[in-house]
Order: C-alpha cells, then structure tokens, then sequence
C-alpha cells in the first residue's frame, strides 16, 4: 500500500514537472535504438500537441529536445493514473533474438514503421531523428576544416554484431588514400581497431563530442549501428558498409550511400554466426568504397535530404 502510494505520489510530480504525455515509451539500452525514438517523440507531437516520456538511462541523447521527457529507465509509474488521463505505456521492439539460431526474426518493413505500428502512428513519417546540440557543443566538434569521421567497430554496443563489422584493414586502406586531402577522426570505443594516420578519439568522447564531431564533418565512413544514427539526427552525410546482415530499407536511410550485398543468404539477421565466411562484407573491397566516398564528396555541401517513410 505505501509502495503504492509513492509511486502514485512520484508520477504526479512527474506530470506536474512534464505535462500529461500522450505516450511513454521504452526500448532498453541500445543507444541507435533510443535515438529512433525522437522519429516516433515528433510524430506524436504533430498528432497529439504532447510531449513523450522515454525511459530510458542515456539522458544525454534528448537534451534540449522539446517533443521528449526523459525518465531514468527503472522509474516507477502508477499505470493506473497514467491510464486515467489518456497516457499509453508502451515497450518498443520491432524483432526477437533467438539466443539458439543466433538470429533475430527478420521485419518484413522498416523497423521505425515497426514501432509505429505499435502505438498507431499511420502515414507519412519523416526517418530522421533529432538530436538538439548548442552552439557552443557544435563548435567544439570541429576538429578541421575538412574532416572524415570514421567507425570501424559496435564490439562496445550493448550487443555487439560481429555480422555488421567490415575488415578492419579496408578502413585504413580508406585513410590512406584520403589523408592527403582530408584530416580523419575516429571516434568510437577505446577497444575499436587503432587507425594509424588520424585523430585518435577512441574512447576519449562523450556521446554528445562525438555528435558534433559529425555535425562539422563533410563526410562519415561507418557500419550500421549507432553512429550511423547520430549521423543521421546531425546532417552529416555518410557512407555506410551494410553487408548483407540486414537492408538499409529495414534499418538505414536512402539518403545515405549503403554498400550492401544481396548475396543469396542475406538479409540473415544473424548476429555473430555466418555459414558462408561473410561474404557479404568480404565482397565489398576497398575500391567499392573509394568509389562511393568520391561520390558522396562531390555532394558534402549539400543538404541531406530526409527520407519519408509510409505506414
């Protein structure tokens, strides 16, 4: 009873603090995964002239966002007052991992259409998320003129994906025929494979340093995963290594350049385990890339374009 009574009492600080919600949502800890949400948070807004709570334990990825409340993770909310006054409590997902095949059941749509679907959001959808970063953040993100972001790595995601991973020599050979031209900065995780010839920031970023790194870089060469969203949310044109483990049609952006290979096996979904020695990324060789980076750099003064997707 008393139990009760505080978590009745700490939503109605909550909502005397925020406002009443249309939504709260949660999806975990995947950071791209949280970051999709800001796509669903606007939408909401455009329907409902609400804000949406997210639980979620990475406050930093919401800041000065003013369609979202962030909420630590493992708050405690009374359902019963939120279900009062019109507030739905939904959990996101778009697949299941099967811990036996190592493979998570394939989304036969875009997996942002996925979790509107589940809280009824119809229509044309902008995928692009937003990230909100100060004058003061962005400025601090220049680290040249004209710099490359680069990832090579998600070994330091809360599921790493060894599917989702290139080789890692084929990045460097990327810095070396570029570095005449352009200053390259890798950022990412301290464990991440170490390129030789660029600014070493491994592990040496916050989540928002790393976002205005790509908000004044012209280009950024990555995997699909998380960077590739915070490239997204901050305009920062990007050459993204799919493979074959998922489609971009299923997780990326078509304004970004998506190597992808439709071998026979793909799209797997497989996380770690491969039949077919990867040859979904072994195939794309370094002058597949070069060859898509030339063209991305002809348009780096460009505006991206935001992509529409329709539920």
């Amino acid at each position: 009873m008393i139990s009760s009574i505080k978590t009745i009492l700490s939503t109605l600080k909550k909502l005397f603090r925020f406002g009443v919600p249309a939504y709260v949502l949660s999806f975990g800890e995947s950071l791209g995964d949280n970051l999709l949400l800001t796509i669903l948070a606007k939408e909401i807004h455009k329907k409902h002239q609400k804000k949406t709570w997210i639980k979620c334990d990475y406050p930093q990825l919401y800041q000065h966002n003013p369609f979202v409340a962030v909420i630590p993770y493992d708050t405690l909310l009374s359902t019963t007052l939120l279900n009062l006054i019109g507030a739905k409590i939904i959990p996101l997902k778009y697949t299941y991992y099967d811990p036996v095949t190592d493979q998570n059941k394939i989304p036969e749509k875009h997996i942002v259409l996925k979790m509107a679907d589940m809280i009824g959001l119809n229509g044309a959808i902008e995928n692009k998320p937003d990230f909100y970063l100060t004058a003061e953040e962005s400025k601090k993100g220049m680290i040249s003129k004209k710099q490359i972001a680069i990832a090579v790595s998600n070994t330091s995601a809360k599921t790493p994906v060894k599917n989702k991973e290139w080789i890692d020599e084929r990045y460097q050979e990327i810095v070396d025929r570029f570095r005449a031209e352009y200053d390259f900065v890798q950022i990412g995780a301290h464990n991440d494979y170490p390129l030789n010839n660029v600014t070493d920031l491994r592990g040496k970023t916050t989540l928002r340093e790393s976002a205005a790194i790509l908000k004044n870089s012209v280009l950024l060469i990555a995997y699909a995963g998380f960077t590739m969203h915070l490239a997204r949310a901050v305009d920062c044109r990007s050459v993204i290594v799919y493979g074959g483990r998922e489609t971009p049609a299923q997780t990326g952006y078509n304004s970004f350049c998506n190597i992808y290979s439709a071998v026979h096996c793909s799209p797997c979904w497989l996380n770690n385990l491969c039949g077919y020695g990867r040859m979904c990324m072994t195939q794309i060789s370094t002058d597949m890339a070069i060859s898509e980076i030339l063209k991305e750099l002809e348009n780096s003064s460009k505006p991206v374009p935001v992509d529409i997707l329709y539920n």
